[in-house]
């Protein structure tokens, strides 16, 4: 008797060539375009903030730091805090509804139309969004104008609908198992080395060129990616019938999972759920964090946030993802999704209680596996979806994506907000919690499995039994 996953892999993988992998360094150059940016525009943010209140310069940690909430400036410190989180929360809203649509859409098209048209779109939206923080930068425009570049932006996908396409890419070209299984895990490593470049290099970019020029910087790498599209082979053979569908029925097909009854629903749920939960914080430190460190007790300058995010993303998604091909010869998938969640809650754990800058460089260390959660979780729901289907299934874990970014985000900058005054380590805390729900969840589904798998097992049994008896 087939399996499920025989059935699904119907259609046998496509040869990757050696032009394929130019997808590898289109998607390094463009996370570390995208989280350059990131980096540049929260910091000038903070800077504009600064600007406006007339505080002049950065904060000086010999000199300026301190502890003592009872001082004029550690309050403004707070109040400066408040106002470009609150500013971080209104951008990620103005970006992440239109995302939310747009990923479930591309991700659909891409079945039909091909993939490299689902890379483009994000990547016209990056360069908008650097060259409008460009001009922002060098006339001094209110903060606010920014939203409209994140809008933009949310409207082509923003990365998680490069990274929908990638993902996409990489099933067209792996079988189900190991091989998917490291493909998956290789694209997220790729995405941590574009993540660890632009960490270390944005904060020196800052440092000696100021904001313009570092802005300069990722959008000329941002058009570097759009030109390298040019070399890479499409993966979807058939463009058929692209018109024939209407945008309501692409729609349908990415949600069709997890709304149409069948055997493997409760599976796309409860990983999807856990997806969420795993999204969320991983999405919502990002910025939070930043501010964090900026101020007391640590008040650490660009290059030293630059050095602490590279360590975490070497750590997560460099080392620790470069293990899974190790681990997987003595753990499922499975255990490492459970394990990964595990590492997740101690990261925010000692997150939210560190008090000096060796509790802070020694979460990269614990949370060294909590980035496994995603390509497990990604690689289990491709395991059970039709290689025609792939696209509409990623597209539709996308806009999950991009949901859980927008409340990360939002949730987390007005959080930290509201909280700073009284306890900075809550919003850490809060994403403490969302991973142990995610890891009840996980539980229930690795429990749930076992015993479908005993049962048909058990009726498997039972059925030779007869025919063997008919037999006798």
């Amino acid at each position: 008797m087939a399996s499920n996953e025989e059935k699904i892999e119907s259609l046998p993988p496509l040869k990757m060539t050696r032009q394929h992998y130019l997808l590898y360094v289109m998607i390094a150059l463009f996370m570390y375009s995208t989280v350059c940016s990131v980096v540049v525009e929260t910091q000038y943010a903070y800077y504009a903030v600064q600007r406006e209140r007339n505080v002049t310069g950065s904060v000086s940690r010999d000199t300026s730091c301190t502890a003592n909430k009872s001082t004029s400036q550690y309050l403004l410190q707070q109040e400066i805090q408040r106002e470009t989180a609150q500013w971080n929360a209104y951008g990620h809203i103005a970006s992440a509804f239109p995302a939310l649509i747009m990923t479930i859409l591309v991700g659909s098209w891409s079945d039909k139309i091909g993939r490299r048209v689902a890379l483009i779109i994000p990547i016209l939206g990056l360069i908008f969004k650097c060259s409008f923080l460009a001009i922002s930068v060098q006339l001094e425009w209110n903060i606010y104008y920014l939203l409209i570049p994140f809008f933009v932006d949310g409207i082509a996908g923003t990365s998680v609908g490069f990274i929908c396409a990638a993902l996409s890419f990489t099933a067209d070209l792996t079988k189900y198992g190991k091989t998917r299984t490291f493909g998956i895990v290789l694209v997220e490593m790729t995405l941590g080395l574009g993540v660890t470049t632009a960490n270390i290099t944005s904060g020196y970019l800052i440092r000696y060129t100021g904001f313009l020029y570092s802005v300069v910087a990722c959008l000329s790498v941002a058009i570097l990616t759009l030109i390298l599209i040019i070399f890479l082979p499409e993966t979807v053979q058939s463009k058929k019938n692209f018109q024939s569908v209407s945008q309501i029925q692409y729609f349908k097909n990415s949600i069709n999972f997890y709304i149409h009854k069948g055997p493997s629903r409760w599976k796309y749920i409860i990983l999807a759920a856990s997806f969420s939960l795993s999204v969320m914080p991983t999405i919502g430190r990002n910025n939070v964090q930043i501010f964090y460190l900026l101020n007391s007790p640590y008040c650490w300058s660009s290059v030293l946030i630059g050095w602490f995010g590279a360590a975490r993303s070497v750590s997560e998604l460099i080392i620790g993802l470069g293990l899974v091909r190790l681990l997987r010869k003595c753990m499922s998938e499975r255990q490492m999704l459970f394990a990964g969640t595990l590492s997740a809650i101690g990261y925010y754990t000692l997150m939210s209680t560190a008090v000096n800058d060796i509790m802070v460089f020694l979460t990269p260390v614990v949370g060294i596996m909590s980035h496994y959660p995603k390509p497990m979780i990604r690689s289990l729901l491709s395991a059970i979806t039709a290689r025609d289907e792939q696209g509409a299934m990623f597209g539709g874990l996308t806009a999950i994506e991009s949901t859980s970014a927008l409340l990360g985000s939002v949730l987390a900058n007005f959080i930290y907000g509201e909280t700073v005054a009284i306890y900075r380590g809550i919003a850490m805390a809060i994403f403490g919690v969302c991973h142990f729900i995610a890891l009840c969840l996980i539980s229930v589904f690795i429990f749930r499995e076992k015993r479908e798998k005993k049962i048909t097992e058990d009726v498997n049994v039972g059925d030779e039994k007869i025919i063997y008896a008919i037999k006798m």
